[in-house]
């Protein structure tokens, strides 16, 4: 799978891109309390408008929204939603600003998956298609346990900001390249 380049590119695309998010998993709560002041209430009103948002989003607005922008405006558009709202996390103010923040946040998430999860499915050969989706979501797990790692060392001993400055990095990192590099086998113009 990793010889293709454009499946190799997909699938590490993908990691970046959970490894960025997995950093708030466990440092998105104590933001709340240490330095938002939240109740756990207020941190469960937040992960509902998070998950509830991601959920509208892939369940029934992505069909929607292919319909009028093709993948690569999709793949640019989410990049870029994930960034900025990574980096702002920490830096929202109150409630009502990291509500706002985690809104923008799950659209970005909500179209980028599915979207990247298509291409990946796309390129792969029919005979290939589920050992490489299995190699994806085998990378994906091993994303999602280095980012709380990483975020809750980051948080513990680089500050509150970190953890999310730097999925923000690495997610910036993923919208230069929709821009500027992408496969051109792939079907990117297609709506």
């Amino acid at each position: 799978v990793f010889k293709k380049p454009d499946l190799a590119l997909l699938i590490s695309l993908f990691f970046v891109l959970t490894f960025s998010f997995a950093n708030i998993y466990g440092t998105f709560a104590l933001l709340g309390i240490q330095v938002y002041h939240f109740t756990d209430k207020q941190n469960g009103y937040m992960f509902g408008i998070i998950g509830l948002t991601s959920a509208i989003v892939q369940g029934t607005l992505i069909g929607t929204i292919n319909k009028y922008l093709t993948k690569k405006n999709i793949f640019i558009i989410s990049s870029f939603l994930i960034s900025l709202n990574l980096a702002l996390i920490p830096y929202a103010g109150n409630f009502l600003g990291l509500a706002i923040v985690g809104f923008f946040l799950s659209i970005g998430t909500g179209l980028f998956q599915p979207t990247i999860l298509s291409l990946i499915s796309e390129v792969a050969s029919e005979q290939e298609q589920g050992m490489t989706l299995g190699i994806n979501q085998s990378m994906s797990a091993f994303a999602r346990m280095l980012g709380p790692l990483w975020g809750g060392f980051a948080f513990e001993y680089l500050g509150y900001p970190f953890p999310f400055l730097t999925g923000a990095f690495f997610t910036a990192v993923i919208f230069l390249i929709s821009i500027f590099y992408l496969p051109q086998r792939l079907k990117w113009n297609e709506q």
